[in-house]
């Protein structure tokens, strides 16, 4: 039988197509879709909804443009060799997409929350005046952070666990540190910004090593001092009960407002933190790519403020604005009073929701270098926050904005 060559052709470039089909957005699970002010409409926009649900992607490990995200080799993997995970997903949207503006307002979650709205379009109601709408945006938000508290309406992230290559759990040690306001007989091992529990914080592993230690010490450069280990234990009081608890740590003589507390102790099974950065880079490709998407756009506009703003930067330190295709991500980003920092994202035993303030969460890898778009010097290396996204031709445009605070802001050591 003769086969034409023109359908061999063809054949050949659907196999090639799929062969490179991305690690992707694999599927997104609607949980709820309901009118935005019982659908009043928007302008020419019409109408909008409001869509609730879950993100589900895989990634693939041997990809050039996701060999950045630390452990990722050592997480386990899908029937194709894929790595898995989910994001939670908020999203408004013209009901008819054709009348939106095909651009899409994305942005990155600050510790779960939703800020951007009350800021463009104003506080008096949940959607404010409704600017971004009657410009046709639009706005979504994915999960990226897994150490948040499962407690009240955060985007969460749900990150694989690295193992090492014989499937054996990954040890090591994890710091915490804390200043509390007053006095307290136990503090959360994690972030005390993400509330009372301290998030998804890393339990101890050991209670009991050696390896586990307590200090104090009254400035960031100060002399620790290092609390004896009969003073203090993992627990807290409940019912007037000490329990032990390994997401905790419970002091005798209780913590001493104004102080500085430094817990090291062991962990294990560290989280792959980086694939939240692979979370948004994939979530706004599949919406700027795929023109079955949720939401589908052209353009792509993301927004960071603060600890998030810091996410950005690292977004495109680390070249996430390439897709797995090598395709541009956003088009255009605005990072917003986070001065010349990064942050916590992608390295084992990662807490994304760190930052560093002047008397706690001291020494994170926050305002780290480099620190400008154009390579600088360093007495070690030469770097530039955008020499990878440069070569990957995916630098999109930028602000950055900044106060005071970050200019002239100073540990006081």
């Amino acid at each position: 039988m003769h086969v034409p060559a023109r359908f061999i052709t063809v054949l050949l470039f659907f196999t090639l197509l799929s062969a490179m089909s991305p690690a992707r957005v694999v599927r997104v699970e609607i949980m709820s879709r309901t009118d935005v002010q019982e659908g009043k409409p928007f302008g020419n926009a019409g109408p909008y909804e409001k869509i609730v649900g879950r993100v589900y992607f895989a990634v693939d490990p041997a990809n050039l443009h996701n060999r950045q995200i630390v452990d990722l080799d050592k997480a386990p993997r899908n029937a194709n060799g894929e790595v898995e995970f989910s994001a939670d997903l908020y999203l408004l949207r013209p009901k008819d997409t054709n009348k939106g503006n095909h651009a899409v307002l994305f942005e990155v979650s600050n510790r779960g929350g939703r800020g951007i709205l009350s800021i463009v379009n104003g506080r008096e109601s949940e959607y404010g005046d409704g600017f971004l709408m009657r410009e046709g945006y639009t706005i979504a938000w994915v999960g990226w952070e897994f150490d948040l508290s499962s407690q009240g309406e955060h985007l969460r992230l749900s990150a694989p666990v690295a193992h090492d290559p014989d499937g054996k759990e990954i040890h090591g040690l994890v710091r915490t540190d804390f200043t509390p306001a007053e006095k307290r007989d136990d503090m959360p091992l994690g972030h005390i910004l993400l509330g009372p529990d301290g998030g998804n914080s890393y339990p101890v592993d050991e209670p009991a090593s050696k390896q586990n230690v307590l200090t104090v010490r009254d400035t960031p450069a100060g002399q620790r001092q290092i609390i004896p280990r009969n003073d203090w234990s993992f627990g807290h009081v409940v019912q007037d009960k000490l329990t032990a608890d390994p997401h905790y740590v419970h002091l005798n003589t209780g913590f001493v407002p104004g102080r500085i507390y430094e817990l090291v102790y062991t962990a294990k099974n560290p989280a792959v933190a980086g694939v939240g950065l692979a979370a948004v880079r994939d979530f706004l490709s599949y919406l700027k790519y795929d023109p079955q998407a949720v939401a589908p756009v052209k353009r792509v506009y993301a927004v960071g403020i603060s600890q998030s703003g810091r996410f950005l930067r690292h977004f495109l330190y680390q070249d996430f604005n390439a897709d797995e295709q090598g395709r541009q991500v956003t088009d255009g980003v605005i990072a917003h009073v986070a001065g010349a920092g990064r942050g916590s994202f992608n390295h084992r035993f990662a807490q994304p929701s760190r930052d560093a303030q002047p008397m706690s969460s001291l020494f994170y890898p926050t305002d780290i270098f480099p620190f400008t778009d154009l390579p600088e010097e360093d007495p070690q290396v030469t770097a530039g926050l955008l020499e990878k996204a440069s070569r990957s031709q995916t630098v999109p445009k930028i602000f950055y904005t900044n106060t005071s605070y970050e200019y002239l802001h100073q540990y006081v050591l």
